[in-house]
């Protein structure tokens, strides 16, 4: 049987094993060889009705399923015409072509990042020359010692156009297997267009699970496809010339300083002057280049596709516009936040004038100072001092945005409750750092006619001199999470027709992307921009032409750069590019940041929040695992009330403080005939192992016995680990508590301040790049 005259149904119900051919005999003068075994378990389909294929995958477009058979049918019928010496039919001729546009339609959704680097008139080619295979289930398509099909010589590689393929890495078809699906390339071999991949699959043997169409990419079909690349490499490097992005590398330096007005010219003059006086090195540099550049078509709105990052190569438009887009995301700076008010530091000084005084009984004052409803401290009992104490006494209380300060003047009393004898209110936002002065103390009337519930019935009972001083600390990720937020896809550039993106990345490396994140630097933000990705621009008037552009290897684009001797120059103009770029990205995080306080203030105002007030806490899990192996500034200032003792045998008190669990402990000095209210003032460290309490024990110290306990007290770690000062409650021991009541309740005052933790996460490393040190790194 001739194989030449065979037509398609002769070869469909062709029984002979091993004696397949390819359903294409391709452009004029291409020579195919036998290919694998025909099938006899599915026919192919004759015309567009019963799909065979329906089932196998449920995705799978039917109408190249359809269209594909009819085509090669109309071209064989076309070819067989030809060949007998008569004249080709104008309708069928009409059909042809019908039928090779809707193939080639149909084909480019197979595999978009094959067919984005053929135009129209290239998939033309690549039709009429690839050869295509109809495989059965269970056919060999290379591998395994059962097959004995003569290939033809040269790589090639395979597309998938209908069906499944199991690939084996074993080449006798056992062990390990992949699954291929519609639009994939695989083969024995990495299957490359030019300088790039194609996300191909290697094995050692291939078979069909599933009935399939097969395209055989080899070397002479790609040659086919791309016979028109030897015309064009000269056009596109007459294009490269006048590309502003690469002016630095191609111009003569008396257009590049301005001594010639180069962009007024018109485009014949421009390539006049260039052939007169561009250097010989630069004519065979974009030779060079223009010949290994690939080109991509896209239309609008259509990403650009590639095995590699669109960073790691240069892409320059040569027709039409591009938009690169990307990921950009905000992140709160804590780092240049204010500080924030952490503890207020307050300065009883003295009073004068206190009312409550006599002659038989003068006034042993103290002072209660409070902020907010849980916050306190109390300075020691001033014995029999009458109405101008000097407290000279400084408490410490954590400051939480509280707005009021309340001070009040007692005068103690042994046997019965103590009396007021003035107390004073301050609002806090008053009070700045550094503050000092005095307020007057209040206290209700005494008069027989005043009611007892009446308020405004006040008299003056003295005044009170004091100072306010505030400790800061910095916010951290442990204190304060910081906000948020993201906007994918965003448009970042528009690149026009000669404009090129991927060079200064090239050139300056990393520095470029620090480069574009530091537009954020003069807000409270840090700008991320990641997933960058070029897609097809508006084409004006609403038209479809799609848009080329050139694509080229950082390797190639390299060799052009060096082989021009241009390297300091193409650097400096990277340099000036990358800062205007900068300042496209600062007009858009401007415009985010402003829509997201607005997204913010109506979202508040729709929830009916006009005013919010952010609590800044530590979680306490997060802070046990971060502090693990800090140490905590422990200071013991002194005690109140303490039970125990006499008339001739005062307490002799002193404090031990240790975290629950841990052997280590924090001793302060003893105080010898201190009495009820000792005032210590010691401070040490402890280190801090994640513990969840303080365990707080004042001891009566014995010199001739063992010390007595005169109370406990325990700070949990929701309480220590935002910092602690005030007041903690101390319980009697157990044989004490049957005795009698004591009237006032045992008090002991301590303050926690933590050191930096080992490892801070709100810290990020910031390397000191700059686009100098860039530079220098690229001309080595």
């Amino acid at each position: 049987m001739n194989p030449r005259t065979v037509s398609l149904p002769d070869l469909v119900s062709e029984r002979k094993r091993n004696t397949a051919l390819s359903l294409s005999e391709g452009f004029s003068g291409a020579k195919h060889t036998g290919a694998l075994a025909a099938t006899t378990q599915t026919s192919w389909p004759g015309r567009p009705g019963k799909d065979p294929y329906a089932g196998a995958d449920e995705n799978i477009s039917k109408g190249l399923n359809f269209t594909l058979p009819l085509y090669y049918r109309c071209r064989q019928l076309v070819l067989n015409t030809e060949k007998s010496g008569h004249r080709v039919p104008q309708k069928m001729q009409m059909e042809l072509r019908s039928l090779e546009k809707s193939v080639a339609g149909d084909i480019r959704a197979l595999n978009p990042l094959l067919f984005q680097r053929f135009d129209d008139v290239q998939l033309d080619r690549l039709l009429r020359a690839m050869p295509f295979l109809r495989l059965s289930v269970g056919r060999w398509l290379f591998g395994c010692d059962q097959l004995a099909a003569a290939w033809p010589k040269g790589s090639r590689s395979f597309l998938l156009m209908a069906g499944k393929i199991n690939l084996f890495l074993d080449p006798n078809g056992v062990g390990e297997r992949q699954e291929i699906g519609r639009g994939a390339i695989f083969g024995e071999k990495h299957f490359r267009l030019g300088d790039e991949s194609m996300l191909d699959a290697v094995g050692g043997a291939a078979q069909c699970e599933e009935p399939c169409v097969i395209g055989v990419l080899g070397t002479e079909v790609l040659e086919a496809a791309y016979a028109d690349r030897a015309f064009g490499n000269r056009k596109i490097a007459l294009s490269m010339r006048h590309a502003p992005a690469l002016s630095r590398v191609v111009l003569p330096e008396g257009f590049v300083n301005g001594k010639v007005d180069f962009a007024s010219l018109s485009f014949a003059e421009k390539t006049k002057l260039l052939e007169e006086k561009q250097s010989g090195a630069v004519k065979h540099a974009l030779e060079e280049l223009a010949k290994v550049s690939t080109q991509l078509h896209l239309l609008s709105g259509q990403e650009l596709l590639s095995d590699q990052p669109i960073d790691s190569s240069v892409i320059m438009v040569s027709k039409g516009s591009i938009e690169v887009r990307g990921d950009i995301k905000l992140t709160e700076r804590l780092d240049v936040l204010p500080p924030k008010k952490k503890r207020m530091r307050i300065f009883l000084d003295r009073a004068e004038k206190l009312a409550g005084d006599s002659i038989f009984d003068k006034l042993d004052p103290y002072c209660i100072v409070k902020l907010g409803e849980f916050k306190r401290f109390q300075t020691p009992v001033m014995w029999n001092v009458g109405v101008n104490p000097q407290f000279e006494y400084q408490g410490v209380l954590t400051y939480a945005d509280e707005e009021e300060l309340e001070i009040i003047v007692m005068d103690y009393d042994k046997f019965s409750a103590d009396d007021l004898c003035g107390s004073c209110t301050v609002k806090v936002s008053d009070l700045y750092d550094g503050w000092y002065g005095k307020v007057d103390l209040m206290r209700p009337k005494r008069s027989l006619g005043a009611a007892k519930d009446d308020e405004h019935m006040l008299e003056l009972a003295g005044r009170l001199y004091f100072g306010v001083k505030y400790d800061y600390e910095k916010i951290s990720a442990l204190t304060k999470k910081p906000k948020e937020k993201s906007w994918p896809d965003q448009v970042l550039f528009s690149l026009d027709n000669l404009d090129a993106w991927g060079h200064e990345t090239i050139m300056l490396g990393p520095v470029f992307m620090k480069t574009l994140e530091g537009a954020a630097s003069q807000t409270a933000f840090a700008l991320e921009l990641t997933n960058f990705r070029i897609f097809g621009g508006y084409q004006r008037g609403g038209a479809n032409e799609k848009i080329v552009l050139l694509k080229a290897s950082k390797k190639r684009f390299m060799d052009f750069v060096k082989k021009s001797q241009k390297e300091k120059q193409f650097l400096q103009s990277c340099r000036l590019s990358t800062l205007d770029k900068q300042v496209t990205i600062k007009g858009i995080i401007k415009s985010l940041i402003e829509r997201w306080e607005t997204e913010d203030q109506t979202e508040n105002f729709r929830k009916g929040v006009f005013q919010t007030k952010v609590v800044e806490a530590v979680d306490p899990s997060r802070f046990r695992v971060a502090y693990r192996g800090a140490k905590a500034l422990v200071t013991v200032r002194n005690a109140l009330n303490l039970s125990g003792g006499g008339w001739f045998d005062k307490l002799d008190p002193y404090a031990i403080l240790r975290f629950r669990g841990s052997k280590a402990e924090f001793r302060t000095s003893v105080l010898q005939d201190a009495g009820g209210d000792p005032i210590w003032n010691c401070e040490g460290y402890l280190p801090y192992s994640g513990e969840v309490a303080l365990e707080i024990s004042v001891w009566d110290y014995d010199h001739y016995s063992s010390d007595d306990l005169i109370g406990t007290g325990v700070v949990q770690v929701e309480q220590f680990c935002n910092g602690f000062e005030g007041m903690v409650p101390l319980s009697l021991p157990s044989d004490k508590k049957n005795k009698k009541k004591a009237l006032k309740q045992s008090m002991i005052t301590i303050g926690i301040l933590w050191d930096a933790p080992p490892q801070d996460p709100a810290a990020k490393l910031d390397p000191a790049l700059t686009l100098q040190s860039a530079g220098t790194k690229a001309l080595r």
